[in-house]
């Protein structure tokens, strides 16, 4: 007997979802938050597709996008929690050593990490989904709960931040 998930959805067709998708929502919530909520994220994005099963699309590519969208969802939490978390601290008193600075953990060992963290928040996810995950700008803007409009003026901003980024580094390479 095959273990069914929601709506009769055979268990197998999830688990190969889960094994396709999940190392692409692992990359895109480690450039969102900090590494120890890493997990978490992937965790509870998988846990709500599962749970969902039966509403997620059967297209591959909206199914992708679904699952994104769930992470979104899961990020924008997380984000929420921190900013309730660092409100808290402030009338409690001073600043807790112990509270993280995901900036450092956004920021990685390449350039291009290092990079893309210099983008505003909703360019950078726009930029990442987009480029990396390698969703259509109209799935990332299902993803991110806005106008395809507004992920392709996102992703132009992006580009032009990080086109004048790039010509300072390599003008200030060539002055050395």
């Amino acid at each position: 007997m095959t273990r069914q998930a929601a709506g009769g959805r055979p268990a197998a067709e999830f688990e190969a979802f889960f094994a396709a998708t999940a190392p692409q929502v692992r990359r895109y919530a480690h450039r969102m938050v900090d590494r120890a909520s890493v997990d978490d994220i992937v965790a509870e994005t998988f846990t709500v597709v599962w749970q969902r099963w039966v509403d997620v699309p059967a297209d591959p590519d909206r199914r992708r996008a679904w699952a994104f969208r769930v992470a979104h969802h899961r990020v924008q939490h997380w984000y929420e929690a921190k900013q309730r978390e660092v409100r808290l601290h402030r009338r409690l008193g001073p600043a807790r050593a112990d509270v993280a600075d995901h900036a450092a953990d956004i920021v990685g060992e390449h350039d291009v990490a290092a990079v893309l963290a210099l983008l505003p928040p909703a360019e950078r996810e726009a930029m990442w989904l987009v480029v990396s995950v390698g969703l259509s700008p109209k799935d990332a803007a299902f993803v991110l709960d806005c106008a395809p409009s507004a992920v392709t003026t996102r992703l132009s901003r992006a580009r032009q931040r990080l086109a004048t980024v790039l010509a300072a580094r390599v003008e200030g390479e060539v002055a050395r």
